[in-house]
């Protein structure tokens, strides 16, 4: 830990950080306000405050920037480490996305992505008029598919909540992101060693938790008090005290008698019994759970959120949104144009760019494919999708395919179940496959990702640009996987990179020129 409590050097460098588990992040000692526009304070807490931004490059993308003051974690960095190593790793529609990580003499700061609409617990009262039992089943099945992934990861929230689940915009059909990784951790999954740490939001805390003996099992007992407190208005217990509460966690059985469980149907009622059993060996997995009976019911909706529907169905089918190429052709216009690696990594970039409305229709394509809401795309899953186009391409191709699309050295999480196939594709790897490029990749867009790496205005982007816009993605490459990088599209060897060898990475580089200019023409 000495490398981040020592004084910051004066020139820019990559520091890293050691989690409690000796896992290793990294960060830029880049001044943070080069990059960003600081905006309004979204939040504050014990140990910082949260703000939105906007990147200076990237002005129509907002970002909320979590500002961490050094003194107050002095001697738990390794746990903010721990927080940072879970964050970038995972990779779900429905889990806050990160980006960057700074840190200079007095601040650590984390950007991850911007929920205009603010917490849930916040978002419901405001559309209670038009919200039914309906919705909330939506908003459970996201979020119980996100914990499920963090489970096949090996990892446990421990604070799941109301106002950890943030909401992407005010509309009525936005997207819940879980959030706030303070407390994960990894559990294991042979059960012969488990979590004993007393952390989590009273209220939330499973009978074990409070025992001081759990596993993942506590996140499900907290998805049921979250249920339960959607549903009728009100937390399952109460206690005057903190020793009443956990006392009446332990012992106190749940009750539908109130006036508003009339309401609610008997599938809902049984999904909560199951999930608020006492003892965790009773309780389904999240995985078990996306198959639960209230899950396949298919309930009643506001006419208002049908109104909703039918107007976003027609956006999706505009123009200006339509893309009608099939599935299969979305993935092969990548997986042909192969090797480069830095390429991989700035459609990676380009992807984090893009804000909820560009990815829209790609999210919903990737959650048709995913049929187990396991978060990633399986072969198996794929090629089902690619039959029910029309497609004729073998299992061995789609094997092929995913292969040429996924890094060599996943950057996931080393624990994995062995219940996973081991060949997938995750969420940002779709999305940066699939994306329309034509649509895209602008010289205005190109340019923006040019002066992501090229933070000194130098027009050029060097090794060093390169490694350390990689440390604010906490990403560490050698200097030998670097050269490679520049070499793939250094065709003078100078070993710096300009603004047209950099558009010549994507091919086509005057059609994109043309269709800028068009739209300049038409503004």
């Amino acid at each position: 830990m000495g490398s981040i409590c020592g004084t910051i050097p004066r020139k820019n460098q990559i520091v890293s950080m050691k989690t409690r588990n000796s896992d290793q992040v990294f960060t830029s000692t880049e001044d943070i306000q080069k990059i960003y526009i600081f905006g309004k304070v979204l939040g504050v807490g014990s140990f910082g405050k949260v703000i939105a931004a906007k990147m200076k490059s990237n002005p129509l993308k907002r970002y909320a920037i979590k500002i961490i003051e050094k003194r107050k974690v002095k001697g738990r960095e390794d746990i903010l480490a721990n927080e940072i190593y879970i964050l970038q790793k995972l990779d779900h529609p429905n889990i806050i996305k990160f980006h960057e990580v700074y840190q200079n003499r007095v601040n650590f700061y984390i950007c991850m992505d911007y929920c205009q609409g603010g917490e849930l617990v916040d978002w419901i009262p405001k559309k209670y008029k038009n919200f039914h039992e309906s919705n909330i089943q939506e908003i459970m099945r996201k979020i119980i598919s996100a914990v499920a992934y963090i489970h096949d990861e090996g990892i446990v929230h421990r604070d799941i909540k109301a106002e950890n689940i943030m909401i992407t915009s005010k509309k009525d059909d936005a997207e819940p992101k879980l959030i706030d990784f303070g407390l994960a951790n990894k559990f294991d999954s042979t059960k012969l060693r488990r979590l004993k740490s007393f952390v989590g939001t009273p209220m939330y805390m499973a009978p074990e938790v409070i025992q001081g003996k759990y596993d993942e099992k506590c996140d499900i007992w907290s998805l049921g008090v979250l249920l339960f407190t959607l549903l009728s208005g009100h937390m399952p217990f109460h206690g005057e005290t903190k020793e009443e509460l956990y006392d009446n966690i332990q012992r106190s059985n749940i009750g539908f008698d109130a006036h508003q469980w009339k309401f609610v149907t008997s599938e809902a009622k049984d999904i909560i019994r199951r999930m608020l059993q006492k003892s965790p060996q009773l309780r389904p997995s999240a995985k078990t759970l996306l198959r639960h009976d209230w899950f396949k019911k298919k309930l009643q909706q506001s006419e208002k959120i049908m109104q909703d529907q039918q107007l976003k169905n027609q956006i999706s089918q505009s123009p200006s949104s339509l893309d009608n190429r099939s599935i299969y052709e979305m993935l092969k216009q990548n997986s042909s144009k192969g090797g480069s690696k830095f390429r991989k990594e700035v459609m990676t970039l380009l992807v984090k760019q893009l804000n909820e409305q560009e990815l829209h229709n790609l999210r919903e394509k990737f959650k048709q494919i995913d049929i187990d809401n396991s978060g990633t795309i399986t072969i198996f899953e794929l090629h089902n999708a690619l039959i029910a186009e029309g497609s004729s391409v073998s299992y061995d191709e789609i094997e092929k395919l995913i292969s040429n699309l996924t890094p060599k050295h996943n950057q996931g999480l080393e624990h994995k179940k062995k219940s996973r196939p081991s060949l997938e594709l995750k969420y940002s790897e779709f999305l940066a496959s699939c994306i329309d490029e034509r649509k895209f990749l602008t010289r205005e867009k190109l340019w923006s990702l040019f002066k992501f790496f090229d933070t000194d205005n130098s027009n050029f982007i060097t090794k060093d640009d390169i490694k350390e816009a990689f440390a604010r993605n906490s990403k560490s490459f050698t200097d030998e996987q670097i050269d490679e990088m520049i070499a793939e599209i250094d065709p003078n060897h100078d070993n710096k990179i300009s603004f047209e060898e950099f558009c010549q990475m994507f091919d086509n580089a005057g059609i994109y020129q043309n269709l800028a200019d068009d739209e300049e023409l038409a503004d």
